[in-house]
């Protein structure tokens, strides 16, 4: 049962350990013993000169984004624009640890209760106060199931969300989890909507940095600076504009010619060229987020053998994958990636990462299948490159081992559908970044796609279901890495190699920027431009 806190005690100690400039804590080393509160830290970007306001900001843009309403929204494409429209009780700083946002403290009195205060004088784009009911509103959307909400299974293990006073919320929920403050903390999953406002979805109101301005469908999008933005002195742009091209070849162009400040590349190797041929540009690779893997589906024969999946591995060379495809530019991957919080990487040592070929032979052999497989299609994602890329070396590798593979391009849509469907073979599928480590192995439980996809390992669901309540960084980290290696010895997914989603570049005049390993531009709520 919970511990009683008065709302007197909670502000007394957000006094305390406020005047006591006490630093944030990485995620899954914060405390969640009574009395632990996080308060602000200091920002995470510290300027080096004195930040000019006003101005514009325009954006190269790949994608126009579906949909504005952070409960409902699924795609990604939609992300840059919520991370500066909305906010979150929490959000993740450039160090990849969690602090405070719209949450002026919080205390944890035991594993499964936590209780929020929260800034007041707080208002959103449309003049509306922002108080506790707007929290309950929000994740009472997101729980319904009328909202068909992507983040419910996020937050499906809150019990109760409780209204104490107007500026304190209480969480119960029916499990200590590492996970909950982290997917608070990630935009568009745990930012809060306003109360009465129905059509969010082409009409965005939230307390973000910037407030909507217009939209033109494959032209541009315009923000406007939040007047009543409650972060001191932000934003310093006065507006930002997205301009929507099409294709990479369309955005280098526009940087080159000055008509667009800022954007970013999916292939490492433009990115390095462009910003090499032209010295006033800055360039950051952000952090490791994007993993290429090789979905096999063990429903049926020739999958449902693990000594074919292990010789599909060991007839694989990652680091040559990783050569070729991005020149070097990521590394050899694991099931879950570097920036994912510390400790997790898993790329030391992995069963069946050395590539050795006559090995991979024998084993076929010992599967009935010495003179070679047919494993049929190799479906890949056509829109991207990369993808397609890595496919064909793969492909010419597993040949030497007598594998043989006909890879299959095909559009994002219709590809999902056959991956969560288990209507596949062999299927490539890139995972982003996510906001916790369980957000990406989760999806191998038993009753989760790894029903699909033929998977029913009791002790790796006991393994994933067990990490998820540690609340010890360290020992997490630990059953992190041992999920990461079961997985590898059972050859369940091939993971080829990890690296940054999108190589992001700049004007140099553009100042004040932290690209994150999320891939969304949260700071531009911190950016000002020098010219």
């Amino acid at each position: 049962m919970a511990t009683r806190i008065n709302e007197s005690t909670l502000a007394n100690e957000a006094t305390v350990l406020a005047a006591e400039g006490l630093q944030r804590r990485s995620l899954l080393r914060l405390a969640v013993s009574g009395g632990t509160l996080a308060t602000l830290g200091p920002l995470a970007n510290a300027q080096s000169a004195t930040p000019k306001r006003g101005g514009t900001l325009v954006i190269g843009a790949d994608a126009d984004p579906i949909g504005l309403d952070p409960v409902t929204l699924t795609a990604y494409s939609s992300y840059d624009f919520t991370a500066l429209l909305y906010t979150g009780l929490f959000r993740w700083n450039a160090d990849m640890k969690v602090e405070i946002d719209l949450a002026a403290g919080y205390i944890a009195p035991n594993d499964t209760t936590y209780i929020i205060r929260l800034r007041q004088g707080v208002k959103f784009h449309n003049g509306q106060d922002f108080t506790a009911e707007d929290v309950k509103h929000t994740f009472d959307r997101i729980l319904d199931p009328a909202s068909a909400s992507p983040s419910a299974t996020l937050f499906s293990g809150i019990k109760a969300v409780t209204v104490i006073d107007p500026f304190t919320v209480k969480f119960e929920l029916k499990a200590p989890s590492a996970t909950f403050l982290s997917y608070l903390a990630t935009n568009p999953n745990g930012v809060i909507v306003p109360r009465g406002v129905t059509d969010l979805k082409t009409k965005p109101v939230g307390t973000g940095p910037f407030v909507f301005e217009s939209y033109e469908p494959n032209q541009q999008f315009t923000l406007k600076a939040n007047p009543n933005y409650y972060e001191d002195k932000q934003p310093y742009l006065s507006t930002v504009v997205f301009k929507f091209f099409k294709d990479q070849a369309s955005i280098s162009s526009a940087l080159r010619s000055k008509a667009i400040d800022m954007t970013w590349f999916k292939d490492p190797k433009v990115s390095a060229q462009i910003v090499k041929s032209s010295p006033d540009l800055a360039s950051a690779p952000g952090k490791t987020s994007r993993t290429f893997p090789v979905w096999m589906n063990m429903k049926a024969k020739p999958f449902n053998d693990v000594r074919v999946r292990r010789a599909l591995s060991l007839a694989t060379d990652r680091k040559a994958c990783l050569q070729t495809v991005l020149g070097g530019s990521g590394k050899v991957g694991a099931m879950v990636p570097e920036s994912q919080v510390g400790g997790y990487d898993g790329v030391g040592p992995m069963p069946y990462y050395k590539t050795d070929v006559p090995a991979a032979k024998k084993l076929l052999a010992e599967a009935g299948y010495a003179n070679g497989i047919d494993l049929g299609d190799y479906i890949v994602v056509a829109a991207n490159a990369l993808d397609v890329q890595c496919a064909q070396v793969l492909q010419q590798q597993w040949a030497a081992a007598g594998i043989k593979v006909n890879i299959k391009p095909m559009e994002t849509a219709p590809l999902i559908g056959l991956w969560l469907k288990g209507d596949f073979g062999l299927l490539s599928i890139a995972l982003s970044w996510s906001p916790d480590p369980d957000a990406i192995v989760s999806r191998l439980l038993s009753n989760g796609l790894g029903k699909a996809i033929g998977m029913a390992d009791a002790p790796l669901d006991k393994l994933i279901e067990d990490a998820r309540a540690i609340l010890d960084n360290t020992k997490r980290a630990a059953a992190y890495q041992q999920i990461q290696k079961h997985i590898a010895d059972q050859a369940y997914i091939l993971q080829i190699y990890q690296y940054p989603l999108r190589w992001e570049a700049w004007r140099k005049y553009v100042k004040g920027y932290v690209p994150l390993a999320a891939n969304i531009r949260t700071f531009v709520r911190t950016t000002w431009v020098d010219k």
